[in-house]
C-alpha cells in the first residue's frame, strides 16, 4: 500500500486523508505532496474524478492534509461510512456530470485560478488515453446529432455539454498536454476533429482571458457546434482541404453560420451567448468578415475568441493546392495580420499566452541537429518552451539559454514554412481560403 506521507504526519496540523474521501467540486488551499516531495495537488487545483482517478493510477491511497483543510477537501462529514469508488470508474449521477456539476464552474471566479501546475511534470500516457477517449466519444455524439439534424428531432445538445465540461477538466488538470495534443495538426481533419480543436483551442484562449468557468464551458460548446449547419448544407461545403470556391459557391458557403445557429434556436438548452458566437465566428474585427460585417466589439467575445482559433486551424490544415503552415509560421502570420486590425489584439496576446512562439504540439529542430517535441508552455516569455526530444529527454529551453531552436516541417503531416516576407505582402481574406505556396 503507497501513501502520500512524510514526517509531518505524526504533526498535530496535519491529517491523512484517504483519496477515496475526497469531495468532486473542493478546491486545494495548500499544495499537497508525497513522502518525497513531488508534488501531487498544487495550490487552486479543484478536485474532479479525473484527479482522483489520476492519484490512484499512481498507487496514492491517502493524502497528508492541514488539519485546517480536511474538512473541506473530504466528504467524511456528509457521511459516516463512504464506501471506496472503483478504480476507473465514474459517478452515473447525472449531478456529476461533465459540464454541469456547479461546485466544479464557478460564476465570477477565472477558471485559470484553478490550473494545475504541471511545468515540471512529463507527458502523462493515461492522460493521452483519457483526451484519445474524448475525441472517440466526440466522433459518435456528432454522428448522432447530425442524424438528428437530419430528421429535424434535435432537441438536446446535452451529450455536447457534457463533452466540453470533459475536455475543461482535461485542461484544469493539465492544461498544456490538453492544448498540446487535442489541437496538435493532423496530416486529414474531418469536421468533427476540427470542431473539437476549435472548442478546445477557444477555451484554453478564454482561460487566459481570466473568463470564468461557465464562460469557458461555453466558449467550449459553441466551438464544438460552430459549424454543425454544414451538415444540412453541400457535402462539399465540409470536405477537409478541399479547394477554392467558385463565386456562386463562395456566397453559399458564407451563409452557413446563420444556418448552423439557426438549426439550434429551437434547442432549449443552448444559452444565447452561444448562438451569438456560432453566428458571428466568421466576422473580423475590422469589419471584413461574414455574414454580416460587423466590427469591434459589436462582435461577441466568444465569436472575437472562436475567429482566431479558426484561422489558426485553417492555416495548419493542408488542402489540395498548399501545404499546412507548420505552427510557428502560422502564429507568425497571424500576428502579421493583426496590424491590419483583423483580430482581437486582446485575443491574439491570449493566443500567443496560451501557445507560445513554439505552439504546443509542434515539432522544432535544435542546433544540434535533434529534433523534439514543445510539452509545455514557457514559466515566462514565450520563446523558450519546454521539449522532449525524441529519446524521451526533457529539455527545458530556459535553463539552456545557449541552444536555439527552428520549427520543423513534420512530412507525415504535409507541412511546409511561410516566408516573413510572405506574411508581410499576403492579406488574410476570411471568405475564401489563403492563396499561397508554401516553401
Amino acid at each position: 500500500m503507497s501513501s502520500a506521507t512524510s514526517n509531518a504526519n505524526m504533526s498535530k496540523n496535519t491529517v491523512l486523508v484517504p483519496v477515496d474521501d475526497l469531495q468532486v467540486g473542493a478546491i486545494c488551499r495548500t499544495p499537497i505532496e508525497d513522502e518525497i516531495g513531488r508534488l501531487l495537488l498544487g495550490t487552486g487545483t479543484r478536485i474532479t474524478n479525473e484527479v482522483i482517478d489520476g492519484l490512484r493510477e499512481r498507487g496514492i491511497e491517502e493524502l497528508t492534509v492541514n488539519a485546517e483543510e480536511a474538512d473541506g477537501l473530504s466528504n467524511r462529514s456528509n457521511s459516516s461510512a463512504v464506501k471506496a469508488k472503483p478504480k476507473n470508474t465514474r459517478d452515473k449521477d447525472a449531478s456529476h456530470a461533465p459540464g454541469r456539476d456547479p461546485t466544479k464552474w464557478i460564476k465570477g471566479v477565472p477558471l485559470k485560478d484553478a490550473l494545475v501546475n504541471r511545468h515540471h511534470e512529463p507527458i502523462d500516457l493515461t492522460r493521452r488515453r483519457t483526451l484519445q477517449g474524448h475525441v472517440k466519444m466526440a466522433r459518435n455524439k456528432f454522428e448522432e446529432i447530425r442524424l438528428a439534424l437530419t430528421e429535424q428531432k434535435m432537441q438536446t445538445v446535452e451529450a455536447l455539454s457534457d463533452l466540453s465540461g470533459a475536455f475543461a477538466s482535461a485542461m484544469v488538470d493539465d492544461h498544456d498536454q490538453t492544448v498540446g495534443e487535442v489541437v496538435a495538426s493532423n496530416t486529414e481533419m474531418s469536421l468533427t476533429d476540427r470542431s473539437v480543436k476549435m472548442g478546445v483551442l477557444g477555451m484554453a484562449i478564454g482561460t487566459e482571458l481570466d473568463l470564468d468557468g461557465p464562460s469557458v464551458l461555453e466558449i467550449g460548446m459553441a466551438g464544438l457546434l460552430h459549424d454543425i449547419g454544414l451538415y444540412s448544407m453541400d457535402p462539399a461545403f465540409s470536405l477537409p482541404g478541399r479547394g477554392p470556391f467558385s463565386e456562386e459557391e463562395g456566397w453559399e458557403y458564407r451563409k452557413h453560420p446563420v444556418v448552423s445557429a439557426n438549426s439550434l434556436r429551437e434547442v432549449s438548452d443552448i444559452p444565447h451567448s452561444v448562438l451569438l458566437a456560432i453566428e458571428q465566428v466568421h466576422e473580423q474585427y475590422n469589419g471584413s468578415g461574414y455574414p454580416f460585417g460587423l466590427e469591434g466589439k459589436r462582435i461577441h467575445i466568444y465569436a472575437r475568441i472562436l475567429n482566431v482559433c479558426d484561422t489558426y486551424l485553417r492555416l495548419t490544415l493542408g488542402t489540395g493546392f498548399r501545404k499546412a503552415l507548420v505552427p510557428h509560421d502560422a502564429l507568425g502570420f497571424i500576428l502579421h495580420q493583426a496590424r491590419y486590425g483583423s483580430f482581437d489584439p486582446q485575443v491574439i496576446h491570449a493566443l500567443l499566452r496560451t501557445k507560445s512562439l513554439f505552439p504546443l504540439g509542434s515539432r522544432v529542430e535544435l542546433t544540434n541537429g535533434k529534433w523534439a517535441d514543445v510539452i509545455r508552455r514557457p514559466v515566462e516569455g514565450y520563446a523558450c518552451p519546454v521539449l522532449q526530444l525524441s529519446d524521451g529527454e526533457r529539455f527545458d529551453m530556459l535553463e539552456n539559454p545557449e541552444e536555439a531552436v527552428q520549427p520543423s516541417c513534420d512530412p507525415q503531416r504535409n507541412q511546409g514554412r511561410l516566408s516573413i516576407e510572405a506574411m508581410k505582402n499576403i492579406r488574410w481574406n476570411p471568405a475564401d481560403e489563403l492563396f499561397f505556396d508554401a516553401e
